[in-house]
């Protein structure tokens, strides 16, 4: 049975699959910070999106620089102090579509999510979510 922490951070993804910036705002901290690598360097960010006006942010660019997005995470674990995502990316932006296999790592803090990124590895996952 999953826990609270994997239960916020599967909430968190159906926010973001049907586009609900507010549900995501619940769950998130409001000095959450994520860094979503694809998006963000599409966007020509050097800098992490930053609470509620950067989650917002972050939806608006999904909805500017992609035609679709989707992300589907397959297998969560608990690890450290947060949540571990394996899945997949599926974008298309014009005629250039990607399937990406993606590892998201989220730290939470009072049952919301305080921080989120995509990284490389499974070992870099645990690093960040085990500080």
């Amino acid at each position: 049975m999953p826990g609270h922490a994997e239960t916020t951070v599967r909430a968190l993804f159906d926010a973001f699959a049907r586009r609900d910036v507010e549900l995501a705002l619940a769950l998130v901290d409001p000095d959450f910070e994520f860094w979503p690598q694809g998006t963000a360097e599409r966007a020509g960010r050097t800098e992490p999106y930053q609470g509620a006006d950067g989650l917002r942010r972050y939806f608006a660019d999904v909805e500017e620089l992609w035609d679709e997005l989707r992300v589907e995470p397959r297998d969560l674990r608990a690890a450290g102090a947060g949540v571990v995502a394996f899945g997949v990316a599926h974008g298309r932006a014009g005629a250039k579509e990607m399937r990406l296999p993606v590892i998201w790592v989220f730290k939470l803090r009072d049952d919301r999510v305080a921080y989120a990124r995509v990284v490389a590895t499974a070992a870099e996952a645990l690093a960040i979510a085990g500080s």
